[in-house]
């Protein structure tokens, strides 16, 4: 048995969940732009892929045609979910679902309702829900934890306490308070404007981050779009966001990727991404000239 899962908070509590409920179950973790082990896949095993799909999405037809039923897939990415809609989708077992957080989906799929804290805090952080003041400062405290891989069992079990969330929702404050300040700084000295698909975008080269590095340079009446950029695995990767209701960036994504990469790309409408070969359309040339915007 296998479980592929995010890399990110979300996806690593996906594979966290099987984990538990399968002790056994291998975890591997996989990222956008990352090669697929299709070697190393038994079709008479159980394959889990949580908070990911394949791309382009025939791939994950064809790992669907080496698994049959031996395949669960448990993603919230819209465009995933629009791609697999384009066939018989039903066939794949798992839960599909936009809106909420792949990691509330693996526990409803395990456990139905009754979601613990800190599966709700990762889940809503994950479709951008903030209305819960403590999901933020969660984020950030579970990044200053050392060992957050889905083999910690014991660290995950640990999360059902809920008085220990709290201590992480304490100290994740602290961290947040002084990330702002930094992405404050990084957006003022790197941040630049261009025009991409006809919408005018600010831009930042960097990777491993997230929309909160433009939290102090966003201007939703200048901008359609926030971009980051950065190369990984002999491809570039491109993440956009937005805040606008008439902006979808797993449209936009698909866009880039078809046009500049090998297809794939999409996620949710508010946060996509893709890979591509080339940034020439984003950085130079084309159909925009890019300034610094300080």
């Amino acid at each position: 048995m296998k479980c592929f899962y995010h890399s990110d908070f979300d996806g690593k509590c996906s594979g966290a969940l099987i984990k538990i409920f399968y002790p056994d179950c291998e975890m591997i973790m996989i990222d956008y732009g990352d090669k697929f082990p299709w070697k190393d896949i038994d079709p008479s095993e159980y394959i889990f892929m949580v908070d990911f799909s394949l791309q382009p999405f025939n791939d994950m037809l064809k790992l669907y045609k080496i698994c049959g039923n031996n395949l669960i897939w448990i993603d919230h990415h819209k465009s995933a979910i629009e791609d697999c809609k384009k066939f018989n989708h039903r066939l794949i077992k798992g839960i599909r679902r936009d809106g909420i957080g792949a990691c509330a989906l693996v526990w409803e799929y395990f456990h139905g309702t009754m979601t613990p804290t800190f599966i709700k805090l990762l889940a809503e952080y994950d479709v951008w829900d903030f209305s819960d003041l403590r999901t933020l400062p969660f984020q950030y405290g579970m990044g200053r934890i050392k060992d957050t891989s889905p083999n910690n069992i014991d660290f995950w079990n640990s999360l059902f306490d809920t008085e220990l969330v709290m201590r992480i929702v304490e100290n994740g404050g602290i961290i947040f308070d002084y990330q702002n300040s930094e992405n404050e700084k990084y957006a003022s000295a790197c941040a630049f404007e261009t025009v991409v698909n006809g919408m005018n975008c600010i831009v930042i080269n960097k990777m491993i981050t997230n929309s909160k590095l433009f939290d102090s340079v966003w201007n939703p009446d200048k901008y359609h779009m926030m971009i980051t950029f950065g190369f990984r695995n002999d491809q570039w990767t491109i993440s956009f966001y937005s805040t606008r209701d008439d902006v979808d960036c797993s449209v936009i994504a698909k866009k880039i990727a078809k046009k500049y990469g090998n297809g794939g790309g999409g996620g949710h409408v508010k946060a996509s991404g893709c890979q591509v070969d080339s940034i020439d359309f984003l950085i130079k040339g084309g159909e925009y000239e890019n300034k610094n915007i300080m």
